[in-house]
């Protein structure tokens, strides 16, 4: 009997660990500056609720090149030597656009420190725009990283002289202007909220999920940039003005 045990054990064992979550867990490490994880204070808490074991770093400890995940938070010039190691693997372009300022990014990279290992980078031209790139990017790592799919959705663009419309209807519609506070002094649409685009990380809370939500901005690209980060936290009925304010404040003259 004992002997046919041994094989039925083996085979049982050979079983149990091919099934999900039973085989042994990946470890990801987290690498980020005092600053960036206090403004993303959920961040890791996130991770460990999608069953990701994760432990946190500063750049000064060199443990997280033997992690199967390394997720960095921040650009080539973060503070605390993190910028140091994010430029090491970025790549030139990247860190160029995050220097011209306005822009965030994920990137991932394969075998940087050992094989089979992956390394993601969320960062943004400023702490503002990379705590706006760690709650619009979060679920795509999750995903990669468990192998779990996620919903993707999508906004529609419309032309001035439909936003028009909808504002003539009395539709309650959220107006969103993500044109900077001088620009929106100046002069906006009527009814318009102003949420600058490096702001609208910080004011999801008062972004109601009942209504028609409008963005728009000077030409229609920083508008289309909110309206992604916006569906990318479930937001469902997102409009964009395609065209800038000016072609809908021609309009109305």
């Amino acid at each position: 009997m004992r002997k046919k045990a041994i094989p039925l054990i083996i085979f049982l064992a050979i079983s149990i660990g091919l099934i999900p979550g039973v085989i042994a867990q990946e470890k990801t490490a987290v690498i980020a500056n005092s600053i960036d994880i206090a403004m993303n204070p959920n961040f890791v808490s996130t991770l460990k609720k999608a069953n990701i074991a994760v432990d946190f770093f500063n750049a000064e400890n060199t443990g997280y090149k033997n992690y199967d995940n390394i997720i960095i938070l921040g650009g080539p010039d973060a503070a605390e030597q993190v910028g140091v190691i994010s430029g090491g693997i970025l790549l030139e372009l990247d860190q160029d656009k995050l220097r011209a300022g306005g822009f965030r990014l994920i990137y991932e990279a394969n075998d940087t420190f050992m094989p089979k290992q992956k390394v993601f980078i969320i960062a943004g031209s400023n702490r503002n725009f990379t705590k706006m790139a760690v709650d619009q990017y979060t679920p795509r790592i999750i995903s990669k990283i468990t192998g779990q799919p996620i919903e993707t959705g999508s906004y529609t663009p419309l032309k001035a002289s439909q936003v028009k419309q909808l504002i003539d209807s009395k539709e309650n519609i959220y107006l969103i202007d993500v044109r900077p506070k001088g620009q929106f002094a100046e002069s906006h649409i009527k009814g318009a909220v102003n949420i600058p685009l490096e702001e609208l990380s910080f004011k999801t809370n008062q972004i109601p999920k009942n209504k028609k939500i409008v963005l728009y901005c000077s030409s229609g690209i920083k508008s289309a940039n909110g309206a992604q980060f916006l569906v990318d936290l479930g937001y469902k009925n997102v409009y964009v003005m395609s065209e800038g304010y000016s072609v809908y404040a021609n309009m109305t003259k």
